[in-house]
């Protein structure tokens, strides 16, 4: 946890006082686990006389570190900057950024996508015990009533989260915030999207898939999977009704 008051948690920024030292100095605390998810920085006050900085310098490094999802500020008698636990968030803006400057194409993001989910499953292949699959099913379900509703809303975040639970069968936390973030790229551009796809066909292969892993079939489960993302890849091309 930070230090207790009185005890300065940081040196004077004497070379240089603008925010990216400031910036640089709390991700050093950060890399060094002086700092941890949950922590409280010192007040803005406090924080601006430890770094021998304005407070305007301090301001401006808590607010860059907290658009790049690292701090999160909290109003009231409890509130601060806190350190956030870490999400996809971070991954995903800068990979939209890549897309946006022609440095990925969705041609990239697909193949990357599939190596990526069939390194999952090809994971689970190799464990020695059945995957859990409860989270999964309960998503499928969750989607197929989402699809009789005709609720598309309801079906964005279902996608996310169904992508999520294959990534999370690994235990492996870096292939679940690149999964995530390679998800929300899609959703990004789907969102607008999504009620052009084939509802029922997608709760159909959600169901072949979740079959296939409950039997062990995992080939059979990366060809269901790479088929239909394969559909959602060409529904971002064409704009007729999926097939």
């Amino acid at each position: 946890m930070a230090k207790e008051a009185g005890n300065a948690l940081f040196e004077p920024v004497r070379s240089d006082r603008t925010f990216e030292i400031v910036v640089q100095r709390i991700r050093a605390k950060l890399a060094s686990g002086e700092l941890r998810p949950g922590d409280k920085l010192p007040a803005e006050r406090e924080l601006a006389k430890q770094l021998d900085v304005s407070r305007n310098v301090v301001r401006e490094a808590l607010r860059s570190l907290e658009n790049a999802g690292m701090l999160k500020t909290r109003k009231g008698a409890h509130g601060g900057a806190f350190i956030e636990e870490g999400s996809a968030a971070q991954l995903s803006a800068a990979l939209n950024d890549l897309v946006i400057l022609d440095a990925i194409s969705l041609d990239d993001l697909l193949e990357a996508r599939l190596m990526m989910l069939g390194m999952v499953l090809d994971r689970l292949a190799q464990a020695g015990r059945a995957p859990d699959l409860g989270a999964l099913e309960a998503n499928v379900e969750a989607t197929a009533g989402a699809v009789q509703r005709g609720d598309a809303a309801q079906r964005v975040p279902l996608a996310r989260a169904f992508y999520h639970e294959i990534a999370a069968l690994t235990g492996n936390r870096a292939l679940e915030f690149t999964i995530d973030a390679q998800t929300e790229m899609i959703q990004t551009y789907l969102r607008m999207r999504i009620t052009d796809m084939d509802g029922d066909k997608l709760v159909q292969s959600r169901r072949a898939f979740l079959d296939h892993l409950r039997s062990r079939r995992f080939d059979a489960a990366k060809a269901e999977l790479s088929a239909h993302l394969e559909r959602v890849h060409r529904r971002l091309w064409n704009p007729q009704p999926a097939d």
